[in-house]
């Protein structure tokens, strides 16, 4: 229980090193006069470098330790974030946010590693939603956080405050992560014991396997698709919550804009343990009714999001936002926790976390299409426009899921 929870934390706070951005993002293009489409070059730098990573560090943490792949990316994370903050050109903040990006990269399939060395696969859908709880936690306590930030210190506190939080947990997850039982003398009931570790490295070979594995395209094509859909809300919501009304927003001030933001991340916590426990207990392991469930829901609540201001002239309409928010980003998130159960169903324990890399690999090569494609979708047709086009490719991407076999 000690290392999953100290691992789970510190990928919590991994999230106040990277989704600290969207809350300065108005701030900074107004600073330094960028459309959204120049600024969006800076998350796409982020997410394809971070998309990079994970076809690199899902392999390494099968391959070597986890937990040290976990602490590099967190330190390195911190140290990204520090220079951001003190950057003044789009050049830099492309660069430097490339870097962060791929730090970010060192987390999530090395924790997934973990998960899996720790608990047996019957058990994989509880504790993967319960993993996923812990970076939507991190993400909802972030947008307030980083908003209080931008307020009280400008658009560079958001570097300079949050990622404090993550360098306190890399502290405690240096004394009290574990990679696996076996680092600390134990030896685990439902895995048979190994005379030699060494045997069980992760080679090119099996690398190649995971990634052109015929059953696993499907969710990897999936997860593409609900992860662009997912990182079009998280990067732009803010922006688009405070941008007035007659330049299509919502008109919210910042606090508030972060407070209905943070919605997305309380959603993801209640429906990554929610469609985890049904793939497990309801569906019997099978994960795909519970992802096109999860993306169909997404679809109607962007559709409805993209009412655009006249939302809030309904009777309790900013009540309405709230509940819309977090239904469509709790959905698009919680679909994670089905979805990150496949590669351990179809590969097997052994290439858990290069699988899982390498799907979350996919994933950010697909939420690289949220930054400068998307924020040029917002500068020609409109920000109501951009949500609705995320709700049709949930509902396309959604329907793909069907072809998903365990």
């Amino acid at each position: 229980m000690r290392a999953f929870f100290s691992m789970a934390v510190l990928y919590l706070f991994y999230y106040f090193g990277k989704k600290n951005l969207g809350p300065a993002t108005r701030a900074i293009e107004e600073a330094f006069s960028l459309s959204h489409s120049q600024f969006g070059w800076v998350m796409t730098a982020f997410t394809l470098t971070y998309a990079l990573g994970q076809f690199i560090n899902g392999f390494l943490g099968d391959r070597y330790n986890p937990k040290a792949i976990m602490l590099v990316g967190a330190v390195g994370g911190v140290l990204a974030n520090v220079l951001f903050g003190f950057s003044g050109s789009l050049l830099l903040f492309i660069v430097i946010w490339a870097a962060n990006g791929y730090f970010s990269s060192m987390g999530w399939a090395p924790g997934c590693r973990i998960l899996c060395n720790w608990f047996p696969e019957r058990q994989w859908g509880w504790w993967m939603g319960l993993y996923n709880f812990f970076p939507y936690f991190g993400g909802a306590l972030v947008a307030p956080v980083a908003a209080w930030s931008v307020q009280r210190y400008g658009w560079r506190g958001a570097f300079l405050v949050c990622p404090a939080f993550l360098l306190g947990m890399v502290g405690l997850f240096t004394l009290l992560g574990r990679g696996s039982p076996e680092s600390v003398g134990l030896q685990i009931p439902w895995r048979p014991r190994r005379e030699n570790r060494h045997s069980e490295r992760i080679g090119l070979k099996e690398y190649w396997r995971a990634f052109a594995h015929r059953r696993m395209a499907a969710p990897y094509l999936v997860a593409f698709g609900a992860n662009g859909i997912r990182w079009g809300l998280l990067n732009w919501n803010i922006m688009i919550l405070q941008t007035p009304v007659a330049e299509g927003g919502f008109g919210l001030t910042l606090v508030k804009a972060g407070f209905v933001a943070s919605l997305v991340d309380w959603g993801g916590m209640f429906f990554a343990v929610t469609l985890g426990v049904l793939s497990d207990r309801l569906f019997g392991g099978r994960r795909w009714h519970t992802i096109l469930l999860g993306m169909v829901g997404t679809a109607g609540a962007l559709l409805v999001l993209a009412q655009g201001a006249s939302l809030l002239d309904a009777p309790m309409g900013l009540f309405s936002l709230c509940v819309v928010t977090f239904v469509a980003g709790g959905l698009i998130q919680g679909i994670h926790t089905p979805l990150f159960c496949l590669p351990g169903d179809i590969l097997g324990q052994r290439l858990s976390g290069t699988g899982t890399g390498i799907m979350d690999g996919w994933m950010y090569i697909g939420a690289a299409l949220a930054g400068f494609p998307l924020g040029w979708w917002f500068d020609t047709h409109g920000l109501t426009a951009g949500i609705a086009l995320l709700g049709v490719l949930s509902l396309l991407f959604g329907l793909l899921a069907i072809g998903i076999q365990r």
